[in-house]
């Protein structure tokens, strides 16, 4: 299905006009959206009714500002919002190749009662295209077709720490009737996904906390490959005299158990105050 020159509204009056609600051809009376210049209405019995430039154009993009446009109509107009659930879900791999994970239920999802809706209302730095209030909370709802919300503006709602899902739409969905778009953009949820919560910061803390001991625990495992944590607990090691003379594994085992707990080996102080009945200052 062509797309980019194919639309199902038109614009008349300063209004979308669907493409079933008007007569063929040039009597439609409508122009593009995005380049202002006629529409042949094309209403016959083999293809999908859609709207085409009388003239040949480079016009791209009209799809797009259809969708924002009655995106923004429409959702002005629920009283619901179905909104997906929130799993919190990151992964990374480190140096060695371990697999470090983390998942964490953030929200529960479910239907929105709308109280109230603002269009393109600014909020501090930034104009989320729609603001619904909720039993005295906030939802921020951006709607994408061709480009996705930015890093600037998740950066922003992130520091205003405002829930915010982001509703993706095909160019296909411009030849969608009112009522039908109506329907996905309220019920639909695989079109729906979560952009923040603020709860998800917790996760967020979680999973760095993991990657840290992760991190931590291959730069042991490393160092003791490469035989440089000889030199390191030698070196610590000559600043202590022995009581009963430990051998270098016993050394090994504590400070190694102290750096997995705190990512570091452990100094003169915390030596003594840990292994009192293994080292003492000569």
């Amino acid at each position: 299905m062509q797309t980019n020159d194919h639309v199902g509204y038109g614009m008349r009056d300063g209004k979308l006009l669907f493409i079933e609600d008007v007569p063929r051809g040039l009597a439609c009376g409508c122009v593009c959206v995005k380049c202002s210049q006629p529409l042949i209405a094309k209403k016959g019995s083999e293809r999908l009714h859609h709207f085409a430039h009388r003239d040949v154009t480079n016009c791209r993009g009209a799809n797009e500002t259809i969708l924002h446009m009655l995106a923004k109509e429409l959702l002005a107009n629920l009283d619901v919002l179905m909104i997906p659930p929130y799993q919190f879900t990151k992964h990374r791999k480190t140096r060695t190749g371990k697999l470090v994970e983390h998942h964490a239920p953030v929200a529960n999802g479910g239907l929105v009662v709308v109280d109230n809706v603002k269009i393109e209302e600014r909020e501090e730095g930034f104009v989320p295209d729609i603001i619904i209030e909720s039993n005295s909370k906030t939802l921020i709802v951006e709607v994408a077709v061709s480009h996705k919300v930015d890093r600037a503006k998740l950066r922003r709602l992130r520091k205003r720490s405002l829930p915010a899902i982001e509703i993706s739409l095909n160019a296909s969905d411009s030849l969608l009737s009112r009522d039908k778009l109506k329907a996905k953009l309220q019920d639909d949820l695989i079109s729906k996904a979560w952009l923040f919560h603020p709860a998800q910061r917790e996760a967020e803390r979680s999973f760095l906390s993991k990657c840290r001991k992760a991190i931590a625990e291959d730069r042991t495992r490393l160092a003791i490959s490469s035989g440089k944590h000889k030199s390191t607990l030698s070196a610590s090691r000559l600043k202590f005299i022995s009581n009963n003379e430990p051998s270098l594994s016993e050394y090994d085992q504590t400070g190694n158990e102290f750096h997995r707990a705190n990512g570091r080996y452990p100094t003169e102080e915390e030596c003594l105050k840990h292994w009192p009945h293994l080292w003492k200052k000569p």
